[in-house]
């Protein structure tokens, strides 16, 4: 049997929705030590009764203990074929038992809403463009690792994505106060010992350049995200966004 084709409104997606959705699990997850097999069908249960995602679940080697990554894939292939394209990798700590805080779970619950958001972006660059895939940033970086970062974070999708998610990420952190935010994207941060976010990311991939093509780009992007990163969607309109 053939499978039933699927039709979703992408744009009614909203991070603050999203997050808040998922945040209904905390009775059941916070505070309560479960293995990761269990976290992860408490999350992917409720999280397939709303939205159309496939899942993947991995154990990362890091060290942090009681910590649940998140990542995620658009899947183009399967979006021109109208089926679940988005796909949600869980990794989790090698660990017997995992216990979640209210503030690690509720950064996950947001990190699940900054990556379905991130993907669906991309779903919106490849149906603009008749599912066309852009090159890579041709990056000239002597190392080969620092060279493939670059490659990947310089690609135009990954910009236009990755910016939405930092200036929401801002927002967060300064509200909608663009003079503290430029004051943050354009100060020396090489030096300074901060937690990881993904601004850190794309300077440290370009070796704290503030004078290089990419890391203009990336803030010229995020300062024009902003709008949208207030209201939790990347999108003006619905157009490309539903067939």
């Amino acid at each position: 049997m053939r499978k039933k084709k699927i039709s979703f409104d992408y744009s009614s997606l909203n991070r603050d929705l999203i997050a808040l959705n998922l945040y209904e699990l905390k009775s059941q997850i916070v505070k309560i030590p479960l293995t990761a097999f269990q976290i992860h069908q408490l999350l992917t249960k409720h999280l397939k009764k709303y939205y159309p995602l496939r899942f993947k679940k991995s154990y990362t080697d890091k060290k942090e203990q009681n910590i649940v990554y998140v990542g995620g894939i658009y899947h183009s292939w399967f979006d021109q074929d109208r089926k679940k394209c988005i796909e949600l990798i869980f990794e989790y700590p090698k660990q017997r038992k995992i216990t979640l805080t209210t503030q690690k779970f509720s950064s996950l619950c947001y990190n699940v809403a900054d990556t379905i958001l991130h993907e669906v972006i991309h779903m919106r660059q490849f149906r603009r463009r008749d599912f066309k895939i852009l090159p890579e940033y041709a990056s000239n970086a002597e190392k080969t690792e620092v060279r493939q970062e670059q490659a990947y974070l310089g690609c135009s999708d990954e910009i236009d994505a990755y910016s939405f998610n930092i200036a929401c990420e801002l927002i967060d952190r300064y509200g909608y106060n663009q003079k503290r935010i430029l004051k943050y994207l354009n100060e020396n941060q090489k030096s300074k010992r901060r937690r990881p976010n993904t601004w850190r990311m794309y300077l440290k991939a370009f070796e704290h350049d503030h004078n290089h093509i990419i890391i203009k780009r990336v803030k010229k992007k995020i300062i024009r995200y902003l709008p949208q990163a207030e209201n939790g969607r990347p999108y003006k309109n619905k157009d490309w966004i539903n067939w």
